[in-house]
């Protein structure tokens, strides 16, 4: 960027000759190409390029995206609490006069909400209504660590809205923000994104303006807290992309054909995503919850994922058994495991669940023991299940192996029952580690691989690649 306005700089005044008038080498270029160049162009360096060129003085002014972050325009790091909110306001509020009357076709605020932004938020609102905004995001979330104790929101104003912003909107991001519609509101009709988070909204609300936007492809709502269900039964048929986390729901519909993505955290609640054949990829999180019982809640509505992460903290049944479980996964061909055990869990039984995937091709088992694991020894006997053959497995994948009997047993399964398989990575440190967790010490890690070449020895196919780290 400094190159560039250095040749700026030098445009205005460079001659052929001393006594030529200074020549603007940049002003010829097409209209076009300019159009192009600023529409790519972020706004701070857009309104860089004014000083390219004595024409190009006003072009960013023509910016269709207009995007602030408080951050970037003035860092608390070298402001104060009271010179920081003032002067983003006067920076905002400069930059929208000079664009007053022309087409923004996006407006982005991004800056901690307090009292005194209220009145100028409904401002930059009315200057989006005025401009054609096709875009409005207003990110006005505190950071992580001040969140504690913070209940105040900015009142989203519907009221300035009319008829022809409401149509013309396609994209919406709010965050830190009260949304509440009113009782004659029917919906952004054209939207095709809406990202909520920590949004104070009804399950009422949201589930009437979701089911009056037949356009949308992509939803996230995040920390929402709705306390009911969200069950949207009119078709979403262009909906691509679903993520919901941590909104406190009691039960999840949607009629999204063409869905394609997937995203949940939260409670194991009862989720119907029957008519979603197109699903690819589904990343879940469950709390503690039996194993079963997540496998019980997924297998009912993930029956055509392709792509499937269960990250879940597994607690023991009450009677151990192996659970049965009829070809449900018959498009899987991914499947990764992030496991937290938090009490004693028979690891063994995890092979009832993965024979309901039997094409798949990549498995992923990320292990987290939060207390103290007991080695198996190295003589010690190991169960046998029946053979049941994974013919498209190639690649295994292991983290957090401690050589527990039950991983043990797990491995030597999975490893005779795949003929096909061309790489085993063997892991004994965590991926996904605790806090406050330390690497084993390498005599232990020695130990762990010991034990796994004593437990494969005369399994593994010459033409398996085996990775131990």
């Amino acid at each position: 960027m400094c190159g560039l306005l250095l040749c700026g700089v030098m445009s205005d005044y460079f001659c052929d000759d001393a006594k030529d008038p200074p020549t603007d080498v940049l002003r010829d270029l097409p209209e076009g190409l300019l159009w192009t160049i600023f529409s790519m162009l972020p706004l701070d360096a857009a309104v860089r390029t004014s000083a390219l060129s004595r024409q190009w003085r006003y072009l960013w002014t023509d910016c269709p995206k207009l995007s602030f972050d408080g951050n970037t325009l003035c860092s608390k790091k070298n402001h104060g609490k009271q010179v920081y909110t003032p002067l983003f306001i006067h920076i905002v509020n400069r930059v929208l006069e000079q664009c007053r009357g022309k087409f923004v076709e996006g407006l982005a605020i991004k800056i901690e909400l307090n009292c005194m932004l209220v009145e100028y938020l409904d401002n930059w609102v009315r200057f989006a209504v005025s401009s054609g905004t096709k875009a409005l995001v207003f990110d006005l979330a505190p950071e992580e660590r001040q969140l504690v104790g913070r209940d105040d929101r900015y009142r989203f104003p519907f009221e300035l809205l009319d008829k022809e912003s409401i149509c013309r909107l396609q994209k919406i991001h709010l965050s830190f923000v009260d949304f509440q519609p009113p009782m004659q509101f029917r919906g952004f009709p054209n939207l095709q994104k809406l990202d909520l988070n920590l949004v104070n909204v009804s399950g009422k609300d949201i589930l009437h303006m979701l089911s009056n936007c037949c356009n949308l492809e992509w939803l996230s709502i995040v920390r929402c807290h709705l306390n009911s269900e969200l069950e949207v039964n009119c078709p979403l048929p262009h909906l691509l992309y679903l993520k919901i986390v941590s909104c406190n729901i009691t039960s999840i519909v949607f009629d999204a054909v063409n869905l394609v993505t997937f995203k949940y955290k939260g409670r194991a609640v009862p989720i119907d995503l029957s008519k979603s054949s197109e699903l690819v990829c589904a990343d879940i999180w469950f709390g503690r919850v039996t194993f079963g019982h997540a496998i019980a809640v997924l297998a009912k509505v993930l029956t055509s994922v392709q792509h499937l992460i269960l990250d879940t903290a597994c607690k023991p049944q009450k009677i151990p058994r192996l659970m049965h479980h009829r070809c449900e996964f018959s498009q899987m061909t991914y499947l990764q495991l992030r496991l937290v055990y938090v009490e004693e869990f028979d690891i063994l039984s995890l092979i009832s669940f993965m024979r309901s995937a039997p094409f798949i091709e990549k498995l992923e088992l990320h292990f987290c023991f939060p207390g103290y694991v007991r080695l198996a020894q190295e003589l010690e006997p190991i169960r046998k299940l029946p053979e049941h053959l994974f013919n498209n497995l190639k690649s295994l994948h292991v983290t957090g192996f401690k050589a527990c009997i039950g991983q043990v047993e797990l491995l030597s399964h999975m490893v005779e029952n795949a003929p096909a398989l061309e790489v085993l990575s063997i892991d004994n440190s965590d991926k996904y580690p605790l806090e406050g967790h330390e690497k084993n010490a390498k005599t232990v890690v020695d130990l762990v691989h010991r034990i796994v070449r004593r437990y494969l020895e005369g399994k593994i196919s010459p033409k398996c690649t085996l990775i131990l780290l």
